[in-house]
């Protein structure tokens, strides 16, 4: 479809060619679709059993869902527009390791360049393509000179998470892919900062992962994932793999984030711009620009707005605006545990990107990282509220931690 216009918003309402006549989209789960005389014939005529006809009636475009369904089309049109309109090409999958799974299967790497943090299922994806494979695991943390990323050849794979889960980390992307050798593959998991928070492919990205159970679906009620690319011939392996392995995006969970790219672009600066305010206040203690002592009981806080963080200029670079998560480090791990409790609008539960707004104290999900740190997901709620909601928190957790520890002093001085 030509466009009149590049705006997101128009086009994640206008990219799916619809059609039929339903303005809402219409949810279809029959697995299997009718064939007909005319599928037959065209069969045949391919094997030269019948003379070529010119009046064949047009094939259903479907024939069985694990190869393609309407909605699921639909959608993967709608999602090759996502970087601001440049026109690349999608593949969903029932979750977002499966489409991790299927980046390693496509390009079978015998070396991979990648991070000792971020998302532990990925960590999961690394040692699972590695088992009873040759394969030579390298980190970036370790290559503070390049040299690493520099030694890697054609059908290498660094694989990229940026920003990192928990705390935001942001990943120069010109630089990984200007370095790299000719054929070294460099995909992102690119879900922390959706376009057009982050438009990886306008930095030569090959292959850009999104779990569209976060911010893309939105919604906190669908599982999935998806993989875009500016190459054809990339789409159609991915494809052909997808269908052999089954791993393909359900009927029900195809509908509701088709639903859900409808309102994309707004739900996605609202959730940017929340975090951001509530960041800059949040961090305005450590920063000598406030005196509340409600925040005393914060030790750092990360995202990638604040003017500091090493990720700061990156960011901006590679998009517009910055994620709708950030991470607090608490002074204690007291306080971390103790504020998913008592906080009211925001909901004690794992995941992110949805409406609603979440916090999750990290420790307690077995991820390796410091027990002071709470992760916060950022909703569509109104930023005043979620500022009293988390000022009333914090004084509350800071006074039982401190009478916890008087007692605490209390019983030892007894």
């Amino acid at each position: 479809m030509d466009f009149i216009t590049s705006d997101m918003a128009t086009i994640m309402l206008h990219a799916d060619h619809p059609s039929t006549p339903d303005v809402a989209v219409p949810l279809h789960v029959s697995t299997t679709f009718v064939q007909g005389k005319a599928f037959n014939d065209k069969f045949a005529i391919s094997k030269n059993w019948l003379p070529a006809s010119t009046d064949q009636p047009d094939l259903s475009a479907h024939v069985y869902s694990r190869q393609t369904t309407e909605v699921r089309s639909r959608l993967e049109s709608i999602l090759g527009h996502l970087e601001q309109g440049s026109m690349a090409y999608a593949v969903t999958y029932g979750s977002g390791l499966s489409a991790i799974f299927a980046v390693f299967q496509l390009i079978q790497p015998k070396r991979i360049l990648t991070s000792t943090g971020g998302y532990n299922g990925t960590h999961g994806i690394i040692e699972m393509y590695m088992r009873g494979r040759s394969v030579e695991l390298f980190y970036i943390e370790n290559d503070k000179d390049g040299s690493l990323l520099k030694s890697l050849e054609a059908g290498d794979l660094v694989w990229l998470e940026s920003p990192q889960n928990p705390c935001g980390e942001v990943a120069d992307l010109h630089y990984y892919t200007t370095n790299r050798k000719p054929g070294v593959i460099v995909g992102i998991d690119s879900t922390f900062a959706p376009p057009p928070l982050q438009c990886p492919l306008k930095h030569n990205v090959d292959i850009v992962m999104h779990s569209s159970t976060k911010f893309l679906g939105g919604h906190s009620d669908l599982l999935g994932g998806v993989l875009i690319t500016k190459d054809i011939h990339v789409r159609d392996q991915l494809f052909k793999d997808r269908v052999r392995l089954g791993s393909n995006m359900g009927s029900m969970e195809a509908w509701l984030l088709l639903r859900s790219m409808r309102s994309y672009k707004l739900r996605i600066l609202q959730q940017s711009s929340s975090a951001t305010t509530l960041v800059k206040w949040l961090n305005s203690r450590i920063s000598g620009e406030s005196n509340d002592e409600t925040l005393d009981i914060i030790e750092k806080v990360w995202h990638a707005s604040i003017p500091a963080n090493p990720g700061h200029e990156a960011a901006l670079r590679q998009g517009s605006g910055f994620s709708g998560v950030f991470s607090v480090e608490f002074k204690s791990l007291h306080h971390a545990r103790l504020i998913c409790s008592n906080l009211k609008l925001f909901i004690n539960a794992t995941s992110l990107g949805g409406c609603e707004s979440l916090v999750e104290w990290r420790a307690a999900t077995g991820a390796s990282v410091e027990p002071t740190i709470c992760r916060f997901s950022i909703g569509l709620e109104d930023v005043e509220d979620l500022q009293k909601d988390l000022s009333a928190g914090m004084l509350q957790v800071k006074k039982l931690v401190e009478d916890m520890d008087e007692k605490k002093s209390s019983e030892g001085g007894n």
